[in-house]
């Protein structure tokens, strides 16, 4: 009786798994199907202007201050510039620039 229940317990599971591997097989092929790779992150939109530029676009708006730095901010989203200006006074100021648009904000 307990050989009948073992042999039937396994039988079951060998089911089980031969569908669990079947599912995981068809969804891979799916994926590869739409070229899709799983898990992986899109790359970050690259800038619609250069960093020269964001740099002019703030001398325009801040004349007279003198610019220490530019870089694009490395995060996701859409890409926004990080302009560091000296003021004719001595204050520093950071300063952002939208990547795409050429937008100046604080």
């Amino acid at each position: 009786m307990m050989k009948v229940f073992l042999i039937l317990l396994l039988a079951l599971f060998s089911a089980y798994g031969v569908a669990d591997d079947n599912h995981r097989s068809t969804t891979r092929d799916k994926s590869q199907k739409m070229n899709v790779q799983p898990n992986r992150l899109l790359p970050a939109p690259r800038p619609g202007i250069s960093n020269q530029r964001a740099a002019s676009l703030v001398m325009e708006r801040y004349s007279g201050s003198r610019i220490l730095g530019v870089s694009l901010m490395d995060a996701q989203g859409p890409p926004v510039y990080k302009v560091r200006t000296l003021s004719p006074n001595g204050v520093v100021r950071s300063v952002f620039v939208d990547g795409s648009s050429g937008e100046v904000f604080e």
